[in-house]
């Protein structure tokens, strides 16, 4: 006897997959987790500059305990934007040039920062940190003399406190040294840097207005040139205008869109749907035991599920999505006891499971709209009784319940899987978000900068992970990366941006001396502190680093420039008090599949100023060209950089196909 029923459509609402692929299941959302982190591993490997990598421990001199290294590069957010370049309207270039001509009409001094307010603020958070400190008696003074306390109080003392000296100090708390995140010293390190904006505006705070006026006046032609958004000094130039208003709390609505207008993700990772399907997409083959009790009859024997589950990606654009589904045969071989009667069945089908999983800020989530679906025939190979006539009543009473026996066994097998899915879900996800996770950063509140946040969007063709590293008022990428993405495998991208917002909280403005080479050789490693560290035969010497954007890196025409900024340069007594940037082009090559960056030309040293033409500049330069060609040698990494091995174990098999750089991109093609 035989009966078939036709596999009924998946209705994708309020249902869950089978039990019997679980473990495939968690196996697979376990995957794509390990993969997410590997991911952000490879935009890691490309945003890290192998001159400015993480900060070290405490000098044991200080009696302070040791650090959690952490590099610079970590996972930032962006708005969910497809991989396409966009481009302001001259309606927006309008619309700037009115803000601006009401920014200046509206300017104010009274919104200039207070410096009142400010010097409380920063006396009330000094008064705090000593009362913290003073509960660890025998780290105090280590502390305090760590942080140039002494120091910090004479200049407040002071009837006019010197601007450079504490943004010096100011400098100290942003090190990456366990104990600086901790909120009575990033509370001081806030307040002195609000103090140090409000002196910039205490002395004239009327000409602080006219010069407002003036910069507000230029920002305007900037921003009304072609092209604006592509050049690069020019950029720099609206970015620090930018940040100049905001200082001093002005020109608000221009200042947000403008950040808008700069606000694109600069770290992104897209994955190809092909990418998806065949690195993820997992057989599956079960077997289980059958003890069910249908219509008075138990049934005893043994079940076999073979299929294959394969990721869908979904069209989303508030965060990645993706469909799992299963599709798979099923088959069962059963002894039947009714009675005295002994039943010999075969049941095979079909059975069909789908979910969507969602991949948001805190994780894999899953959005309950799971289905199943079961398509189940069965036949009655043999029917035991020692009578003949209980043989065909049995017979005839089977043929008649199959029906309805079959469509009961359907319905219990879509609820048991079901239930056992969901009993299980939470864990799964669980276990898979516990990898997810990222990891707590303490270095970034040392450092001073904000925690970021992961973003994501989907569609048909491409999984997106995105970063963006706009913190206050940097300006970030103005448009997604105009570069070709590959229709398989897994692209990276990095935008030049995300460089010189990691590095500005740290280096801008700060004094570096050549008797510190040892803590910057730890903090900013090896390669930089040998390239600069003191001959035998040096003079001791300073360099103060530009207060904007002092580290750059300009991706474009296919090549990586480094640039270093500074406002002065003192070397024994020769001092040059004009800026100077010392800059350096590279090629990146890709040697099997690793990159090596091989430099084009010689290092470049630039001064500007009425001195940079005399013989102290000539000494000084000599000096800076000598000491930087140490640092950018003619291939920078001593070994070339293979992502794989930044991946886990089972993405080693990956490698990098193609690398290109421009328009203010890098982009890595991983196949």
């Amino acid at each position: 006897m035989e009966m078939k029923y036709k596999i009924r459509p998946m209705d994708f609402k309020n249902r869950s997959t089978n039990a019997s692929v679980q473990s495939i299941r968690r196996s697979w959302v376990l995957r794509i987790s390990t993969w997410v982190v590997a991911a952000g591993n490879v935009g890691l490997t490309l945003a890290q500059s192998p001159s400015y990598p993480s900060y070290p421990v405490v000098p044991a001199s200080y009696a302070l305990a040791t650090t959690d290294s952490v590099p610079f590069a970590t996972t930032f957010s962006s708005q969910t934007t497809l991989p396409n370049a966009s481009y302001p309207s001259q309606n927006a270039i309008r619309n700037w040039a009115i803000d601006i001509e009401n920014a200046i009409r509206n300017l104010d001094a009274n919104r200039l920062p207070d410096i009142g307010n400010s010097r409380m603020r920063l006396e009330q958070a000094m008064s705090d940190l000593e009362n913290f400190l003073a509960t660890s008696p025998q780290h105090q003074a280590n502390w305090l003399r760590f942080l140039t306390w002494n120091d910090l109080r004479s200049e407040l003392q002071k009837e006019n406190p010197a601007e450079d000296r504490l943004l010096q100090i100011e400098k100290n708390f942003r090190q990456n040294y366990l104990g600086l995140e901790m909120r009575p010293f990033t509370n001081v390190r806030d307040a002195l840097t609000a103090y140090v904006h409000a002196l910039e505006f205490s002395t004239n705070r009327q000409k602080a207005i006219e010069s407002f006026s003036k910069l507000l006046k230029l920002l305007s032609e900037q921003l009304q040139l072609p092209g604006f958004d592509q050049d690069f000094a020019n950029t720099r130039e609206i970015g620090r205008a930018v940040a100049l208003l905001s200082q001093g709390n002005q020109a608000r609505d221009l200042v947000n869109a403008i950040r808008g207008r700069f606000g694109r993700a600069n770290a992104r990772v897209l994955v190809s749907s092909e990418f998806v399907g065949k690195r993820f997409a997992r057989p599956v083959a079960e077997a289980n035991p059958v003890n069910e009790l249908i219509l008075g009859t138990q049934l005893y024997g043994q079940s076999w599920l073979q299929g294959q589950v394969t990721p869908q990606l979904m069209d989303c654009n508030t965060h990645a999505a993706l469909r799992l589904t299963l599709n798979g045969a099923f088959s069962s071989q059963n002894i039947g006891y009714n009675r005295s009667v002994k039943l010999h069945t075969q049941g095979f089908g079909n059975v069909a499971a789908s979910e969507t999983i969602a991949l948001t800020e805190g994780g894999f989530v899953s959005l309950n709209d799971t289905s199943t679906d079961a398509a189940l025939s069965s036949q009655i190979n043999d029917i035991e009784h020692r009578l003949r006539l209980v043989r065909k009543i049995a017979s005839k009473q089977a043929a008649k319940q199959k029906p309805q026996a079959d469509a009961i066994a359907e319905g219990r097998l879509e609820n048991r899987v079901r239930d056992q899915f969901h009993e299980k879900l939470a864990l799964q996800l669980s276990e898979a978000n516990q990898k997810l996770r990222t990891p707590d950063l303490p270095a970034l509140a040392r450092l001073g900068l904000t925690r970021p946040h992961r973003n994501t969007w989907s569609s048909p063709q491409y999984l997106a992970l995105l970063w963006k590293l706009q913190d206050g008022d940097q300006l970030s990428a103005p448009a997604s990366c105009p570069l070709v993405v590959e229709h398989t495998g897994v692209t990276v991208q990095m935008h030049e941006s995300a460089v010189s917002n990691l590095i500005d909280p740290v280096l801008a403005g700060r004094l570096i001396k050549s008797e510190e080479l040892d803590t910057l050789a730890t903090q900013f490693g090896d390669a930089l502190g040998k390239g600069l560290a003191k001959k035998k035969d040096d003079e001791p010497w300073s360099v103060t680093m530009a207060s904007f954007h002092p580290v750059e890196i300009q991706l474009d025409n296919s090549l990586v420039t480094f640039r270093i900024r500074t406002n002065r340069l003192d070397k024994g007594d020769q001092s040059l008090k004009d800026p100077a940037t010392i800059e350096v082009d590279y090629k990146v090559v890709l040697i099997n599949g690793a990159i090596q960056l091989e430099r084009q030309g010689d290092v470049k040293i630039n001064f500007s100023g009425k001195l940079s033409r005399g013989v102290n500049a000539v000494i000084l330069r000599s000096f800076l060209k000598r000491k930087f060609e140490d640092v950018f040698k003619p291939e920078l990494l001593d070994q070339p950089l293979r992502i794989s091995d930044r991946l886990p174990n089972e993405l080693k098999d990956l490698y990098l196909s193609s690398v290109q750089v421009d328009d203010g991109w890098i982009q890595a093609h991983v196949q």
